[in-house]
C-alpha cells in the first residue's frame, strides 16, 4: 500500500493569480484612489465603464462592486503599484458564461499587459467555474489593444455595431468578443501559456 499524500505530493487545484510579469491581487481601500483616478483618465474614461462622464468617488465606490464575480488588481510582480483592473461580472450559471473587462494605465497599452493580465482572469474564472465562454463587449479603439490576440486566435469577434460610440471627433464599433474554454486550452499549450507562469518583474515607464 502507498503512504499517506503529503502537501508536497498533493496535485495544485488552485489557480497561481501571477503571471510572468504580473500579479492579480484582491482590491484593498488603498486602491481605491488610484483605480479613481485611473478610471477618469482622459485616455481611459471614454472606453471605460463611465464613457467620460465624471461620477464622484462615492458613486465610483458604490458601482465598483455590484455583479462581479471576481476582480484584482493588477500590479507588477513583487509591488503594490495599481497598473489596472482585471473584472468578471455578470455570471449566467445557467447557461454557463460570464463577462469580463480590463482596463490597464495608457502607458501600457499596446504592450501586451492587457492580454497578460486578462489571461491571468480567464484562467482564474476556468478553474473555479465550467463556463464555456468569457464575453467582453468593447469600443474599436480599445478592442485595438487585443487585435494581436484576435489574429492568433485568442479571441473571437462574435458581432460589430457600427458606429455606435463617438469619441475623440469620430464614432466608433461596438465589439462583443468571446474567448471560449477551448480558445483558452489551446493558449496554454502554445508560447502564449508562458505569459502565465511566473517569471520576471515587469518594467513600466515611470508615471508622468
Amino acid at each position: 500500500m502507498s503512504g499517506p499524500i503529503t502537501g508536497e505530493d498533493q496535485p495544485r487545484l488552485s489557480p497561481s493569480l501571477q503571471t510572468r510579469r504580473l500579479q492579480l491581487r484582491m482590491l484593498t481601500n488603498e486602491d481605491h484612489a488610484p483605480l479613481y483616478r485611473l478610471s477618469s483618465d482622459p485616455d481611459v474614461t471614454f472606453q471605460w465603464r463611465f464613457r467620460g462622464t465624471t461620477p464622484s468617488y462615492d458613486e465610483f465606490l458604490k458601482q465598483l462592486y455590484p455583479g462581479v464575480l471576481c476582480q484584482f488588481v493588477v500590479s507588477p510582480l513583487g509591488s503594490q503599484e495599481v497598473l489596472g483592473l482585471v473584472v468578471a461580472y455578470n455570471a449566467d450559471f445557467r447557461h454557463r458564461f460570464c463577462h469580463a473587462a480590463v482596463v490597464m494605465h495608457p502607458r501600457l497599452h499596446r504592450r501586451g499587459l492587457g492580454i497578460e493580465a486578462f489571461m491571468g482572469l480567464a484562467r482564474y474564472v476556468y478553474y473555479g467555474w465550467d463556463f464555456r465562454m468569457i464575453i467582453m463587449e468593447t469600443v474599436g479603439i480599445a478592442f485595438e489593444n487585443f487585435s494581436r490576440g484576435e489574429e492568433a486566435g485568442y479571441f473571437t469577434v462574435e458581432g460589430r455595431i457600427r458606429d455606435q460610440f463617438y469619441y475623440g471627433g469620430r464614432y466608433w464599433d461596438g465589439i462583443s468578443v468571446t474567448h471560449r474554454r477551448d480558445q483558452f486550452e489551446k493558449v496554454m499549450q502554445g508560447p502564449v501559456g508562458q505569459l502565465l507562469s511566473p517569471g520576471r518583474r515587469v518594467k513600466v515607464p515611470p508615471s508622468k
